[in-house]
Order: structure tokens, then C-alpha cells, then sequence
């Protein structure tokens, strides 16, 4: 029932909801008088009746908001001396009103009953108050559960957001710190190969990576903490730690692009691609003494968006197991997918052994609110 609210009828909406509520049992309340009236020998206009009998029952709606407020203060669960009394006593006093109004408006818009023309009006009020008091008591008891009922139900609702809110930030938590755990491994194995080509005094080789890395670090730190951005950009980021790896593999390396222009706008977790190329570099062409190919594909299955990393390595080995693999990459990249999208993002990897490697991942697609603008090269 909705004319229990906290804001006591201070809009004139509450006020007309509980209007409209207590209007319910004045009608029937006068329609019934009305049924029994019309065998009086003296039968009273209907208006009269509606005059006499609807009033006293709007002695609630001022009151409403009030007892809602008592019964939310003085609950009777678990069951109390106090708050047995404090609503026995509030029950008796609206009875009481009722009474009231009810003893004057039938004594100036009803006919008197034969016999009872000179019936006093606090006899009228005491036998009122003594035959309405089993219907208000049933009334009063109606306020107070419908008040515990939307307490309760909002109760819950605050228990639900709260829940989520939670819920949404320990996932936020999580993929912040699964990003984290991207950025120094990347950066580490960076500069562990530029340590190598110093080492060997290839320093011009050792410079152009340094310039990379600084170009590619700006690119991450503009980024910050946002897990998703345009494939656009995530191809730009991934061009240019291909760039540092074609430095690092010299003529070892060639990378084949095999992304649809139409899907350059979709939405992809931010690195996602990085760690699958770096996992096919390391463990596919790194293992290889000849040139081998790299091939990065995106495109849209229906309502997902397809993005590959091939290899043409060695292949996996039969008794490889992904869901057992701990390693940063695949493990880091498989729980994002998990926390972003639950069951609708997927990593797959997959080529028998000796015919090379593809990782696929599989999300669903929907377009970055903020893609811009530079194509990769």
C-alpha cells in the first residue's frame, strides 16, 4: 500500500495516495449505512450519508505518516512491554478521534434513531468509540505492517546496492591490479633485450629502442587505469611493441596484420593483445632458428568480436593445459577476460604440435564510446 511514506504527506502525491486509500473503506462504510438506512422511516439522502460516515475516516490521513513513523521507532518484533502499550495507547486514541467525528457528523447529517432523539453527543462518541474500536484496531494494524513490510523491503533494496557497489568495486580492484601486473613484466623484458643489444654493442639498434619504449610507455600512462579502448588504439600500442621486438629479432621476425577496417571502433580490454604476442614471440618464434610470421586478425562474428594471435612455431605440445598454465600472459589475460565480461570472454589457444600456435579471443562486441582517430601502420 502506498500511503505509507517517510516524507509525513509533504507532497501533495502522498497526500491524494492516501486519499484514494482511505476513501476505500468511507465508501463501503457508507454504502453499507445507506443499505441499512433505507428501511428507516425517515430515509436519508445519500449525500447524507456520505456526509455522516466519510469524515471520521479521514481523520487518518493527517495521521498516517505519523504512526508510520511510531511503528518504524517502536517495533513489536521481537515482542516488548513498551512498544505492546505505546500502540495499544496510539490504537485506543485514533479510535477515540474517530469516535469523534464520527458522533458529530452523524448528530448534524443523520436522522436520529426512533427512541434516541435525546441522546447526549458524548453518549453518541462512547458507543461510536466502543463499535468502531474492533475495525480500527484491524486499521491500525494495517499501518503498522504495511510500515514494516516497505521498511523491510527497503532494508533490502539498501542491502542490494550496497552489495553491488561492493561487488563493482572489488572487480575494478581486481582488474587494477591484473593490469599492474602487465606493465612492469612488459617493461622488464624490454629492457632486459635492450641490456642484451648493449651488451653486443649494437647501440644503434639499443637507442632505437629506447626511443620506442619511451613512445610506447607515454601511449600506456595516457591510458592510466581504463580497462577498455578502442581496438584503434590497442593496435597503435601493439604496432609499436612489434616495432621493438622487430628490433630484437632483426630479420628473424615478420608481422601480418589481418584487421577488418570495420571493426577498429569495437571496445577491447586495454592490452589484451600484447601479452598473446609476446607469449607467440617467446615460446613460437623465438623457438625457431629461421624467419617466422606473426599474424595479429580482428573481426565481428555476429554479436562478438574475434581477435587472433597466430605464431608459426613449434606448436603446443599435446600435454599443454591452458587452464593450468600460471604464467603472467595467459593467466593474467583469461582472469580480465573472466572479470570484465564473465562467461561471454574467452581465450582459446590452440595448432597440434609442429604446425604453429593460435590464441583466440572472443568477446562481445559493442562499440567504444571514445574511439579516435590513428590507424596503425
Amino acid at each position: 500500500m502506498a500511503f505509507v511514506e517517510d516524507a509525513a504527506g509533504s507532497t501533495w502525491r502522498s497526500w491524494a495516495k492516501r486519499a484514494a486509500v482511505w476513501s476505500a473503506p468511507a465508501l463501503f462504510s457508507a454504502l453499507e449505512t445507506y443499505s441499512f438506512s433505507r428501511d428507516m422511516p425517515q430515509a436519508p439522502a445519500p449525500w447524507r450519508v456520505l456526509a455522516a460516515q466519510m469524515p471520521a475516516w479521514y481523520v487518518w490521513l493527517p495521521l498516517t505518516p505519523w504512526l508510520t513513523r511510531l511503528a518504524l521507532r517502536e517495533r513489536l518484533n521481537p515482542p516488548r512491554v513498551r512498544p505492546v502499550v505505546v500502540h495499544l495507547l496510539a490504537c485506543l486514541g485514533m479510535g477515540a478521534l474517530f469516535a469523534g467525528v464520527y458522533a458529530t457528523t452523524t448528530a448534524g447529517f443523520m436522522p436520529p434513531m426512533p427512541g434516541r432523539e435525546s441522546v447526549t453527543w458524548a453518549a453518541r462518541w462512547l458507543r461510536a468509540w466502543w463499535g468502531w474500536l474492533p475495525m480500527m484496531g484491524m486499521a491500525y494494524a494495517t499501518v503498522l505492517a504495511v510500515a514494516s513490510a516497505n521498511q523491510s523491503a527497503r532494508r533490502a533494496r539498501d542491502s542490494e546496492r550496497q552489495a553491488a557497489a561492493l561487488a563493482v568495486q572489488l572487480a575494478e580492484s581486481r582488474l587494477l591490479a591484473l593490469q599492474s601486473q602487465l606493465h612492469p613484466h612488459f617493461l622488464f623484458n624490454t629492457l632486459n633485450a635492450i641490456v642484451v643489444l648493449v651488451r653486443e654493442r649494437e647501440t644503434q639498434e639499443a637507442a632505437r629502442m629506447l626511443v620506442l619504449l619511451s613512445d610506447l610507455l607515454r601511449q600506456l600512462l595516457q591510458k592510466g587505469a581504463t580497462q577498455e579502448v578502442p581496438l584503434r588504439d590497442e593496435v597503435a600500442v601493439l604496432s609499436r611493441y612489434l616495432e621493438l621486438q622487430r628490433l630484437r629479432f632483426a630479420d628473424r621476425l615478420r608481422v601480418e596484420w589481418a584487421v577488418d577496417p570495420d571493426v577498429l571502433e569495437a571496445s577491447v580490454p586495454h592490452l589484451v593483445l600484447q601479452p598473446l604476442a609476446e607469449n607467440a614471440l617467446r615460446h613460437g618464434i623465438g623457438m625457431r632458428s629461421a624467419a617466422g610470421v606473426l599474424r595479429i586478425g580482428a573481426r565481428r562474428l555476429g554479436d562478438a568480436l574475434e581477435l587472433t594471435v597466430g605464431d608459426d612455431g613449434p606448436g603446443l605440445p599435446r600435454e599443454f593445459d591452458l587452464e593450468a598454465c600460471q604464467g603472467i600472459g595467459l593467466s593474467n589475460t583469461r582472469a580480465r577476460l573472466s572479470q570484465l565480461y564473465g562467461d561471454a570472454g574467452h581465450l582459446r589457444i590452440r595448432g597440434p604440435e609442429g604446425v604453429g600456435t593460435v590464441a583466440t579471443v572472443l568477446l562481445p562486441w559493442r562499440c567504444s564510446p571514445d574511439s579516435a582517430g590513428v590507424a596503425h601502420g
